[in-house]
């Protein structure tokens, strides 16, 4: 059985470019900003929005580019934290 391709942050913009895209097209034909794509890729933080573009521009399921962040079904296995808020001091 072959071993499956690994997809890392280069070889997704590589694959992009390879296929005729950028970051900031695959963003804008997707309906996101770019710099949500580029947050995804440097594994900042996981943007389901900018993971499912760049999934759909490329033909590839997310659990085979991400397979830490989601199972075969394409559900997220890291929690998405909740925004932190500012706590208010007692008067």
């Amino acid at each position: 059985m072959p071993n499956a391709r690994v997809w890392d942050k280069h070889e997704i913009k590589a694959e992009i470019g390879r296929r005729g895209g950028t970051l900031k097209s695959v963003a804008e034909k997707y309906g996101i900003d770019p710099t949500l794509i580029r947050i995804t890729l440097a594994r900042k933080r996981p943007i389901t929005s900018a993971d499912q573009a760049i999934s759909k521009f490329l033909k590839v399921p997310l659990h085979e580019l991400w397979p830490e962040r989601y199972d075969n079904k394409g559900n997220r296995l890291v929690p998405i934290k909740p925004l932190k808020t500012a706590k208010t001091k007692a008067a």
